[in-house]
């Protein structure tokens, strides 16, 4: 009883602090508040404070004008909408459900159609879901496209290698961290892409609690791109103990499924630890896995993380980031090889 009433305490504070962030038009401190227990705290909160983190409280569209006619797989798209919303929300008509997924629908036409250079992935639907059932459609629409551009803009080019060179940089931070669990999954033939669906759809595909999902949103909207891939990084060295003791054969299975009872504020103190050890710079720098200049890894510091109450992103920008396409340097081939061979002696000697 003494804990349920400070517990309850601590949340009518973090309400006070936020409520107190937003009539100052702090958004400093609403992006630390994001890092505290209980985030947000709910989802009355989440749609005040998201669309203000996120840029996109200046206006929402009245009307939609994207066509999915004009869209590169809207077959996809349609696939993945008529799966959605399958655990939550809870007690849903098929009647409301139905409705839920046509909005859903029109959302995602409508921010690829307003950017075409952007490329659908099987996920980003999950994302979309989210910030749908949150914000409501309307403003759910600029927030997620600025998401889209500014935060997922890696996983939505032609080319897979800056999200595969994130999974890599995970398994750096796990090998800096834990090296007899590194050295397990190695032996395990276990490769990073067991966490390719939880960076990709920021959880929301890996949980059926949607207060966690929630939860998780609230850290990765105050936070960098790379947040994703600290909280990767947590969720795999705070389960050590289990993965360890896993048979080789299940090790893939065990990993790959997060715990539901998992306890989401401490995966996030782990990871916003790592994040403070391990910057995106000195990350790179330490592993030599270089993610490209125009990442949204390495333009977010630039381009974001000083915009203040009111500023506009610069959608421009993002675009011509996009326009660019992916440079490939001779020497990246040859650093995966030496990477790849410099693990397997740096195993080697451990097992010795």
């Amino acid at each position: 009883m003494p804990f349920i009433k400070a517990r309850s305490m601590q949340r009518t504070h973090q309400v006070e602090q936020i409520i107190t962030a937003l009539s100052r038009n702090d958004i400093s401190s609403l992006r630390s508040l994001a890092r505290q227990p209980g985030g947000y705290v709910h989802d009355t909160l989440r749609k005040l404070v998201w669309p203000i983190l996120l840029h996109a409280h200046y206006g929402c569209y009245v009307d939609e004008k994207g066509s999915e006619k004009d869209l590169a797989d809207p077959v996809q798209i349609t696939k993945d909408v008529e799966r959605s919303l399958y655990y939550y929300p809870q007690d849903i008509s098929p009647m409301l459900k139905a409705h839920k997924q046509q909005e859903l629908h029109r959302m995602i036409v409508e921010i690829l159609w307003r950017n075409p250079r952007l490329k659908y992935y099987q996920g980003f639907h999950d994302i979309c879901t989210c910030f749908l059932l949150v914000l409501g459609k309307k403003n759910a629409i600029p927030a997620t496209e600025n998401v889209a551009l500014f935060f997922l803009r890696d996983a939505m080019l032609d080319s897979f290698d800056p999200v595969s060179k994130q999974l890599r940089l995970m398994s750096s931070i796990i090998e800096y961290e834990d090296p007899e669990l590194t050295s397990f999954l190695e032996r395990s033939n276990i490769m990073p892409y067991y966490a390719l669906s939880w960076i990709l759809t920021w959880y929301s595909h890996d949980f059926e609690d949607f207060s966690k999902i929630t939860r998780l949103f609230d850290l990765f909207v105050a936070s960098s791109p790379l947040m994703p891939v600290y909280v990767a990084s947590a969720i795999t060295l705070l389960r050590r103990s289990t993965i360890l003791r896993a048979e080789p054969d299940l090790a893939h299975s065990i990993i790959s499924h997060i715990p539901h009872d998992i306890n989401i504020d401490t995966v996030i103190q782990k990871a916003v630890s790592l994040e403070e050890r391990y910057s995106a710079l000195e990350l790179q720098k330490r592993s030599g896995i270089w993610l490209h200049d125009e990442s949204v890894v390495n333009t977010w510091y630039r381009d974001w993380s000083h915009m203040g109450w009111n500023d506009v992103p610069d959608s421009i920008k993002a675009d011509r980031y996009l326009s660019h396409g992916i440079p490939k340097e001779e020497w990246e081939d040859e650093m995966l090889t030496e990477w790849m061979e410099r693990r397997r002696k740096w195993f080697g000697a451990i097992d010795l």
